[in-house]
């Protein structure tokens, strides 16, 4: 009865990595909603600043300019984007980033390290030549030689 009411240490670890899990999807789905977040801002940004660029520019209607330079600002952040995918690759940065800081790649990696170690045994074992049956040095001391 008692044993039925006290959870087991396995089942509080399983528990906690359901946890875990659902905690890192949802922050990874916060995550891009930020970078959504980002465009938005950059917006209201701009509308917000209408009046100071309408002095430092000396345009009389900024309001009719807002329809430019939004898009304008969009295909800016879409060609940073673009860049970072493309030129600097960060989506395999982030990767590189993250398995380099990994416990389980660590270990990964070790574990393959000494699979190849041991497949390179092997290989040096198995291409050297075998000894010819006929030509051992053991053979030839018996037979008495007889030249021609």
């Amino acid at each position: 009865m008692t044993q039925d009411l006290v959870a087991s240490p396995s089942s509080h670890r399983v528990r906690l990595a359901r946890w875990r899990e659902t905690f890192f999807a949802q922050k990874y789905r916060f995550d891009l909603g930020q970078s959504f977040l980002v465009v938005v801002n950059f917006t209201l940004l701009i509308i917000t600043a209408s009046d100071k660029l309408m002095i430092f520019f000396g345009i009389d209607r900024l309001r009719s300019l807002l329809g430019v330079i939004i898009p304008l600002g969009f295909v800016g952040v879409w060609l940073f984007g673009y860049f970072m995918d493309r030129v600097v690759r960060a989506a395999q940065m982030a990767e590189r980033q993250s398995m380099k800081r990994s416990e389980v790649w660590r270990e990964h990696r070790e574990q393959m390290d000494r699979l190849e170690q041991e497949l390179s045994a092997i290989r040096a074992v198995v291409s050297r030549p075998a000894p010819r049956p006929g030509r051992s040095k053991a053979g030839r001391a018996g037979k008495p030689r007889v030249r021609m």
